[in-house]
C-alpha cells in the first residue's frame, strides 16, 4: 500500500480528487491500487488506509468538502481562490429552501464571523443541510460523547487561518470571477474520469 505522499502528489496533479468512488479518480484507489467496491471500511488494510487518511486531511495543502456528487472531495491549494469565489456567492443553488433551523444557524454564523465570536449551537439536521450547500467549511469530529458530530466554522475563518486571500479583499490580488471559478472547477472534476461528477449548482 502506497502512503499518504502517493495521495498528495494525485491531488496536486488533478486538483480535485474524490475520497472514494467505484468508478473515477480517489484516494483510495491511489493507495491499493483497486476501486473500492462499497464501503472502503472492508478492505483488508482498512486500519492502515484510515491511519494513512487522517495525515492526508491534515496536510497544509488539503482541503476536504462535499464539492463533487455530495461525496467527500480532497480539494488542492491551487483551487481554493475559485472554491471561495462559489461558496460565498450565495447563489439560489445554496440559500433558497433552507429549513429555518439551517438559515438560523447560517445567520449566527455570518455574525460570527464578523465578530470573531463563539459559533452558535446548531441541530445535526441544520450542520448537514449547511454542509450540503457548501455554506460553511465543516468537518466531522468526535465529540464528547464519543459519536461524530459536524463542526462548522465560517469560510472566511477557515481562510484566514488556511493563508487562503478572501475575494474581494482590497490588499490582495484580485480572485477570478464566478464564471471563471466555476470553469476551473469543473475542469478539474472533468480530469477525474468519466462519467463527469456534478458541481452542486449542476443539480438544480
Amino acid at each position: 500500500m502506497k502512503d499518504s505522499r502517493a495521495v498528495v502528489a494525485a491531488v496536486a496533479e488533478r486538483g480535485l480528487l474524490f475520497l472514494s468512488d467505484p468508478k473515477r479518480a480517489n484516494a483510495i484507489e491511489v493507495l491499493t491500487g483497486e476501486f473500492p467496491r462499497g464501503s472502503w471500511w472492508s478492505h483488508p488494510q482498512a486500519n492502515a488506509i484510515y491511519d494513512v487518511l487522517q495525515s492526508v486531511e491534515k496536510h497544509p495543502d488539503l482541503l476536504l468538502a462535499k464539492l463533487l456528487a455530495g461525496k467527500v472531495t480532497f480539494i488542492h491549494r491551487a483551487l481554493w481562490p475559485a472554491l471561495l469565489a462559489v461558496v460565498t456567492a450565495r447563489e439560489p443553488w445554496q440559500v433558497e429552501g433552507l429549513s429555518p433551523g439551517a438559515a438560523q444557524a447560517l445567520a449566527g454564523l455570518d455574525q460570527a464571523a464578523q465578530s470573531g465570536g463563539a459559533l452558535p449551537p446548531f441541530s445535526r439536521t441544520a450542520g448537514k443541510e449547511l454542509e450540503s450547500h457548501l455554506l460553511a467549511r465543516a468537518e466531522n469530529v468526535h465529540g464528547a460523547s464519543g459519536r461524530h458530530e459536524t463542526r462548522l466554522e465560517p469560510w472566511r475563518t477557515w481562510a484566514e487561518r488556511a493563508g487562503c486571500p478572501w475575494p474581494g479583499d482590497p490588499q490582495t490580488p484580485p480572485g477570478p470571477s464566478l464564471p471563471q471559478a466555476k470553469e476551473a472547477l469543473k475542469a478539474a472534476a472533468a480530469r477525474l474520469g468519466p462519467p463527469p461528477p456534478a458541481l452542486p449548482w449542476q443539480d438544480v
